[in-house]
């Protein structure tokens, strides 16, 4: 079995829908809902294997996809986002959860991934109770993210020192800042692979050290090589022009 759906970026989420194959175990800064759109998913956790309709994991979390027997739907949310904080609290102990039917309902019901966020901001989305600091401290890196400094520059922008932001950062969010900025760079990185770049131009494009540094960096948080995931992103592709389930 192999990869193959369709990829939509949002602007706080990415969402795959398709056939899924097996990755290597690993751990992300987002906060990943899996849905199996007509039969349960599998996803393993070291020694536990769980098996539901819908599967939540955590940010660094340790887990491996397994090959599903049907089309799954993958959503990746920032844990800033108001949507990726919410699921977050749904999460047990340990990282992970078997998500309620309504929120299964919510996925298989809809068309495409902004219906599916959009179905699942009205359901869990509570009233606004994120530090406003924070949120304009991570807007800013959204913009100023590359070189020495970045942190500084929008802490002090915010009225935070920088050891202030960062505390600040992995109370609310569950996930040190120094990986939320990795993971953004591997957004950049993956935008820039869908779009027929070499694994070295969306190293760069990713404010990645080298080729070297961006495969390190993907196993680690999405369990493949950015070849593997360049054939994901250029396979699907419509990628970010159709976003259909």
């Amino acid at each position: 079995m192999r990869w193959d759906g369709a990829v939509t970026f949002g602007d706080y989420w990415l969402g795959y829908t398709g056939k899924s194959d097996q990755t290597e175990a690993h751990a992300h800064v987002a906060i990943q809902l899996c849905i199996g759109l007509r039969y349960d998913i599998t996803v393993e956790f070291g020694k536990q294997v769980l098996t539901a309709p819908g599967v939540l994991i955590g940010p660094s979390v340790d887990h491996r996809s397994l090959p599903n027997p049907d089309r799954v739907a993958f959503l990746y949310l920032y844990p800033d986002a108001p949507l990726g904080r919410a699921l977050k609290a749904l999460l047990d102990d340990s990282g992970k959860a078997a998500v309620s039917q309504d929120i299964v309902d919510c996925v298989r019901q809809a068309a495409n991934f902004h219906e599916v966020v959009a179905a699942l901001e009205l359901k869990l989305v509570p009233p606004e109770s994120f530090d406003p600091r924070l949120s304009n401290a991570l807007n800013l890196l959204r913009q100023d993210w590359a070189g020495i400094g970045a942190v500084s520059r929008a802490a002090s922008a915010v009225g935070l020192s920088s050891p202030r932001l960062r505390f600040f950062a992995t109370r609310q969010m569950g996930v040190p800042l120094s990986q939320w900025i990795i993971w953004r760079k591997l957004e950049r990185a993956c935008h820039a692979l869908a779009h027929e770049a070499s694994l070295s131009d969306a190293a760069v494009a990713g404010g990645f050290a080298d080729q070297a540094h961006l495969t390190r960096t993907m196993r680690r948080m999405v369990g493949m090589s950015p070849s593997r995931v360049a054939m994901v992103l250029r396979n699907t592709s419509d990628s970010f022009k159709n976003p259909q389930f």
